[in-house]
């Protein structure tokens, strides 16, 4: 971790900021909208997802501040983000078929814990594909631009993808991989804003 440093470190913060935004938009979009089951797992979807980012990213703030090097916190990224993204994908995907309620939980399995982080990455990418995917869908039926963003926020995450297959760990690298990130999570929540505001909108008839 020699070449991370505290502004990198900082930068680092700010796309799960960004997510956590874009995410209590979609929360506030959903809840009059989804079925109690599917916004029970993207809510917590939602949260596990911000939290997988919030761990690694305070994990590498202790890291370059010399704190400590509390690996569990790293280590904890990928099983907590790919669940997160399986059950917010899940939920989204069933809410972009159909708009009707419903009061029963459906059950869903937990993604199990593997020593191996090759199986969360690649729920990570489907989730995220799925996910994304199911948002433009839902875009595309209130404004095409709510879709653009969540096509651009997808986007911007494969190309994160690509970065992270080509990484050479050096400070550029890291730079721009965050850089990225923060565009990625920054057309996210203005998708989410819009969606929302877009649910307001139909609502109250304007």
């Amino acid at each position: 971790m020699g070449e991370w440093n505290l502004p990198l470190a900082l930068l680092d913060i700010v796309p799960v900021v960004l997510f956590f935004f874009g995410t209590v938009e979609l929360m506030k979009a959903f809840y009059p909208n989804m079925s109690q089951a599917q916004y029970s797992m993207f809510s917590a979807g939602g949260i596990m997802i911000f939290l997988a980012g919030m761990m690694k990213a305070v994990w590498k703030m202790l890291l370059v501040l010399g704190i400590c090097d509390y690996a569990i916190l790293s280590d904890s990224f990928f099983p907590v983000q790919s669940t997160g993204f399986v059950l917010a994908a899940f939920s989204t995907v069933r809410f972009a078929g159909t708009k009707q309620k419903k009061s029963d939980y459906e059950n869903f399995s937990a993604v199990p814990v593997m020593a191996s982080k090759m199986p969360f990455i690649i729920l990570t990418f489907l989730g995220t594909t799925v996910f994304y995917g199911s948002l433009t869908a839902i875009g595309v039926k209130k404004n095409k631009m709510i879709a653009v963003f969540f096509i651009s926020a997808y986007a911007f995450n494969m190309i994160q993808v690509f970065l992270a297959s080509k990484f050479d760990s050096s400070s550029l690298m890291n730079w721009l991989a965050e850089i990225v990130n923060t565009l990625a999570q920054t057309c996210m929540w203005l998708g989410a804003k819009r969606l929302h505001q877009a649910y307001q909108d139909e609502k109250y008839g304007y």
